[in-house]
C-alpha cells in the first residue's frame, strides 16, 4: 500500500461538532420550506406513481392500453409503477417506493412528503462528503469541502426536488467511496467487504435510476491503474505523473474523434461496412473510449493490483444484479412493451441511435464542464485551481487521494459528454468530488498557501463581497425604474437576497484582511446560507410556470365532478394530473385503441359516439388553439379554468 501523509487527529468533540454543523446546514438549506413551490413536471411523474402504489383500487386504465394488462395483484401493484392510467417504466422504482413508502406510513399525499426522500439523501450525503474527507484529506480541508457541498447550487436545487437524481447521488458516492477505503485497507477480509459494500451501493444507485451508475467503474479502474503504476517507484511515489498525463491527452482526444464520427455521415464507417447504426456506434465508442484505458492499463500493469480485490468483486457484481436486474426481469416479463421503453431510454440515448442524436447536444460540447461550474456555484471561484492542484508537485505528499478525486470527475465528465443524451442534472455525482477538491484548494488559498498568496486569497473573497455589493446596488437602482410592471417582485427578491449576504461578506473581508481567515471563512458561509435561505423562502417566485399548473390543476379538481369523464386533448403535463388529483387519459390514445381494435372507419364512428353520449358529462384539458376543432365536437371553454402561461383551459361538452 502506498504511504499517505500524516493526518493530526482532531479531538472527539470537534469531530462531533462538524458533522452536527455540516449535517444541521444541509438539513436547514434542503427541509426549510420544502413543500412551498409546486411540484414541476418530472416531481410529478414521482409523486403520482408513488400515489397510485398506495391505492390499491388504482390501475392502468384499459381504454389507453396499448397491450395486454396485468392483473392488479398486491406484487404488480408495486413492482409495476403507473402513472395517469399507463405504466411508467422509464426509470427504475426506487424514487416511487420511497414515497409511497411514506405515503403508507401516513405522510399526506403532498409537495412535501414528495420531496422529503430527496432532501434526507442530501443530508446524508453531505455527512459521507465529510466522512471521505476526512479519510483522504487534512480535516480542515474535509470540512471545508464538506460546507461547500452542503451549501452548493447542487444540493439546493436537487435535494428539494422529487426527482430520483440526488437519491442515485448518494449511493454512487457511497459506492466510490467504500472503494476508495478498501484499497486503503490491509486486511484482506476488510477489503474484501469494503468492495462488495461498493457493489452493493452500486445496486442501489441503478434502482434509483437505471445502469448510469455504472459509468463509476470507470473512475475506480483508472484508480487501480494509478496505484499499480506507483509500484514501478521504488518510494511509492510519482513525483511526475507523465502515464496519467498521457492517458488524460488520449482519453480527451479519443473522445474528440469519437464525437466527429458520430456527426460526420461520410466517415461513419458502419454505413459502408453494412453493419446497424446501433453495433456499429458501438464499436466506434468502445473502441474510443477503452483504448486509452487498455494503454494506461499496459503500462500501469495493474494486474497484481487486481488480484488483490478480485474475490470481493465477484461477489459484490452478484450483490449488485440482485438488487436491480429482478425487477427489469419481472418487468419485461410482465409488461412486454417495458423492454424497449428501457433500451430507448438507456442503451439509444447514450449511443445517439433512434432519433436522439437529433433530439440532445451533440458529443463535441462543452456541457458538463458548464454544468459543473454551475453546480458549483456560489464556491465557482475555487473550481479552476481544484482541478489543477492533484497534478501539481508541490502537493505531492497528497496526490493519491487527490488523483482518485480527479479521476472521479473526469471519468463521469467523459463518459456523460461521450453518451449524447444529456441533461444537466446527470453529472451531480461528480459534485462531492469537486466539493472536496475545491475543500482543499480553499485551505490553500486560506491557510497554508503553498500555491495561492495571502494578497490573492484576499483578491477571492473581496470579489465575493463586490458580486453581492454589485447585485444589491443593482437591484436598488433596478427598483427606481421597474415600479409596478411585472417583473418587480423578482428585482425586489433579488434585492433582499443582496441585502442579507451583504453584511456578512463584508466582515468576511475585514476577517481575512485582520488576517482570521477561520473567522473570514464562518462569515463566508454565513453570507451564502443567509442568501439561499432568503432564496428558498420565496422559491415559489420563481416556479411561475409550475404554479401557474398547479392552480389550472386545482381548479380542474373543483370544478369537474368526480363522476364525469375527464380527457385530455393532447398529452396533459404531469402537475395536471398530480394537482387535479385524478386520471386524465389521453383523448388520441382512447381513439387509436378502438381503431386499433375495429379498424379505421369503424373505430373513428365508434369514438365519435362516444362523445356525443357523454353530453353534460364530459370535460377535456386542452389549448385555445385547439378550440376550433372541439367547438365542431360539442365542446366549449370554460372561463373558470385557464392555465395562463401554458394557454391551457378546460372545455365542457
Amino acid at each position: 500500500m502506498m504511504p499517505q501523509a500524516a493526518r493530526a487527529r482532531s479531538p472527539l468533540s470537534w469531530t462531533i461538532a462538524q458533522y452536527v454543523l455540516v449535517v444541521g446546514l444541509s438539513g436547514l438549506l434542503t427541509l426549510w420550506k420544502l413543500g412551498a413551490p409546486a411540484l414541476d413536471g418530472h416531481e410529478a411523474y414521482v409523486a403520482v406513481a408513488a400515489r397510485t402504489m398506495v391505492t390499491p383500487d388504482h390501475w392502468l386504465n384499459p381504454d389507453i392500453a396499448d397491450g395486454p394488462i396485468p392483473a392488479n395483484t398486491a406484487l404488480n401493484h408495486w413492482l409495476i409503477p403507473v402513472f395517469n392510467g399507463e405504466p411508467r417504466v422509464v426509470k427504475t422504482p426506487l424514487a416511487y417506493w420511497c414515497v409511497a413508502a411514506l405515503m403508507k406510513l401516513g405522510s399526506p399525499a403532498n409537495e412535501f412528503t414528495a420531496r422529503l426522500p430527496s432532501a434526507l439523501a442530501a443530508v446524508v450525503l453531505a455527512a459521507v462528503v465529510l466522512a471521505l474527507g476526512r479519510r483522504m484529506l487534512p480535516p480542515r480541508a474535509a470540512m471545508l469541502g464538506a460546507l461547500m457541498f452542503a451549501t452548493s447550487v447542487a444540493v439546493i436545487g436537487w435535494g428539494r426536488n422529487a426527482r430520483a437524481d440526488m437519491q442515485m447521488m448518494l449511493w454512487m458516492t457511497v459506492s466510490l467511496a467504500c472503494f476508495y477505503w478498501a484499497m486503503q485497507q490491509g486486511s484482506a477480509l476488510g477489503r474484501h467487504l469494503l468492495i462488495v459494500a461498493a457493489w452493493g451501493a452500486l445496486g442501489l444507485a441503478n434502482l434509483a435510476k437505471e445502469l448510469a451508475p455504472l459509468f463509476m467503474l470507470l473512475p475506480a479502474l483508472l484508480y487501480v491503474c494509478w496505484r499499480a503504476s506507483l509500484a514501478h517507484n521504488e518510494d511509492g511515489m510519482d513525483e511526475s505523473p507523465r502515464g496519467l498525463v498521457r492517458y488524460l491527452i488520449a482519453a480527451a482526444g479519443s473522445y474528440v474523434v469519437c464525437g466527429v464520427i458520430r456527426v460526420v455521415p461520410a466517415i461513419q464507417w458502419w454505413r459502408w461496412a453494412g453493419i446497424g447504426e446501433d453495433l456499429g456506434v458501438a464499436v466506434t465508442m468502445a473502441v474510443a473510449l477503452g483504448g486509452p484505458v487498455l494503454g494506461y492499463a499496459v503500462f500501469s500493469r495493474p494486474w497484481r493490483v487486481f488480484r488483490t480485490i478480485l474475490p470481493g468483486t465477484l461477489i459484490g457484481v452478484v450483490v449488485m444484479a440482485l438488487l436491480f436486474v429482478p425487477w427489469m426481469f419481472y418487468l419485461s416479463r410482465t409488461l412486454p412493451q417495458a423492454a424497449g421503453m428501457l433500451v430507448h431510454q438507456t442503451t439509444e440515448r447514450a449511443l445517439g441511435t433512434g432519433g436522439w442524436l437529433e433530439r440532445c447536444a451533440t458529443p463535441l460540447t462543452g456541457y458538463y464542464l458548464t454544468a459543473l461550474a454551475k453546480w458549483s456555484l456560489p464556491w465557482v471561484a475555487f473550481l479552476p485551481g481544484a482541478l489543477a492542484i492533484p497534478l501539481m508537485k508541490r502537493f505531492l505528499t497528497d496526490r493519491d487521494p487527490l488523483v482518485f478525486l480527479l479521476l472521479w470527475v473526469f471519468g463521469l465528465v467523459l463518459l456523460f459528454s461521450a453518451s449524447v443524451g444529456k441533461h444537466e442534472q446527470y453529472i451531480l455525482p461528480a459534485m462531492p468530488p469537486v466539493c472536496l477538491l475545491m475543500g482543499y484548494c480553499a485551505e490553500d488559498v486560506f491557510f497554508t498557501h503553498r500555491w495561492i498568496s495571502l494578497k490573492f486569497a484576499r483578491a477571492i473573497l473581496a470579489g465575493y463581497g463586490a458580486v453581492v455589493l454589485l447585485a444589491g446596488a443593482g437591484g436598488l437602482a433596478a427598483m427606481a425604474v421597474v415600479q409596478d410592471r411585472w417583473y418587480a417582485p423578482y428585482v425586489r427578491h433579488v434585492l433582499l437576497i443582496a441585502l442579507v449576504a451583504l453584511v456578512p461578506a463584508c466582515l468576511g473581508v475585514w476577517a481575512l484582511v485582520r488576517s482570521r481567515p477561520r473567522l473570514a471563512i464562518a462569515l463566508m458561509v454565513l453570507a451564502m446560507v443567509s442568501g439561499e435561505l432568503a432564496f428558498v423562502s420565496r422559491a415559489s417566485l420563481w416556479n411561475r410556470r409550475w404554479e401557474d399548473y398547479a392552480r389550472f390543476g386545482l381548479a380542474i379538481a373543483k370544478e369537474v365532478p368526480q363522476t364525469a369523464e375527464l380527457l385530455a386533448w393532447s398529452r396533459p403535463d404531469p402537475a395536471v394530473v398530480w394537482y387535479s388529483r385524478r386520471e386524465v387519459p389521453e383523448a388520441s390514445k382512447q381513439r387509436a385503441r378502438l381503431v386499433r381494435m375495429y379498424g379505421a372507419e369503424a373505430g373513428e364512428r365508434m369514438w365519435r359516439q362516444r362523445l356525443s353520449s357523454s353530453q353534460g358529462r364530459l370535460y377535456v384539458v386542452a389549448t385555445k388553439t385547439d378550440a376550433r376543432e372541439l367547438s365542431g365536437l360539442g365542446l366549449e371553454p370554460m372561463a373558470v379554468a385557464v392555465a395562463t402561461v401554458s394557454g391551457s383551459c378546460l372545455f365542457r361538452l
